[in-house]
């Protein structure tokens, strides 16, 4: 059976199959065409997200954390001290495009009212190195000002790979207090951070 179709702003079916067989071919309608867009956003977002998940290392298990400082660290405190493979690690999980971070006791961006914009937004509290491990601890100023600890390892070949952060409302004044903090979740991993 052929049917003619007229010209109008949609495109009919035109088949021999009856109306009410589910075997009819259906147009596709505008929520399915405008939704075909969705496909490529999502695969984007999911790949974003993999990429962040990738950075941002992982959370650990309350025994990683009582060990991932374990040992003995030999405590830096000025930024001079950090080698530059660490510091360029630093920089790249904290969105920066060269490395910024005070010494402590210098001025640093403490709130979010802008007062200097060559000011650094974070500050060095200590880092501390142990082998082929790095942790960088810092107090970050802006909105929501607070202090963390990242911890980097350092392969062979001089590439330096981020391995886990926290993040908490006080700082540690030595490395027992930050082993400490860590180990008790003060400085914890249990949410995403703009290092």
């Amino acid at each position: 059976m052929i049917k003619a179709v007229t010209p109008t702003a949609s495109v009919r079916c035109v088949c021999a199959v009856p109306e009410n067989d589910a075997r009819r071919p259906r147009p596709i309608s505008r929520a399915n065409r405008s939704g075909v867009w969705l496909v490529p956003v999502v695969i984007c977002c999911v790949a974003l997200t993999a990429a962040v998940a990738k950075q941002q290392g992982h959370q650990l298990s309350a025994s990683e954390k009582e060990h991932i400082l374990d040992g003995q660290f030999k405590v830096v405190s000025t930024t001079e001290g950090i080698p530059a493979n660490v510091k360029q690690a630093f920089s790249e999980i904290t969105r920066e495009p060269s490395f910024a971070l005070a010494n402590p006791g210098q001025k640093f961006q403490v709130t979010d009212a802008v007062v200097d914009r060559n000011l650094p937004i974070r500050r060095l509290v200590f880092a501390g190195v142990k082998a082929d491990k790095w942790f960088v601890h810092y107090e970050r100023g802006g909105r929501g000002h607070g202090y963390y600890v990242l911890v980097f390892k350092v392969d062979q070949h001089g590439d330096t790979r981020f391995v886990w952060g926290g993040s908490g409302p006080n700082g540690a004044k030595n490395l027992e207090q930050l082993r400490n903090m860590v180990a008790t979740g003060n400085l914890s991993d249990g949410e995403n951070y703009h290092w």
